[in-house]
């Protein structure tokens, strides 16, 4: 069973990055309105060398705290 809203959030994600799956720490800023990357990386702690997919994004959005 996928997380509630992760669809809808995917779609919105991707349609923030004109189709690209992977996010840097800035875009992810600008997409959540959140300014300071510490903050940014200790709420969606799943980035790997500074990027994170828009699936893991969507999912940790959506309230699921399975990846």
């Amino acid at each position: 069973m996928e997380p509630f809203a992760y669809q809808d959030n995917l779609a919105d994600i991707l349609a923030f990055t004109g189709g690209r799956r992977l996010l840097t720490v800035a875009e992810v800023g600008k997409y959540t309105g959140l300014r300071d990357p510490r903050t940014i990386k200790r709420r969606f702690p799943c980035f790997r060398d500074n990027r994170i997919s828009a699936a893991t994004l969507a999912r940790l959005l959506s309230g699921s705290g399975r990846l």
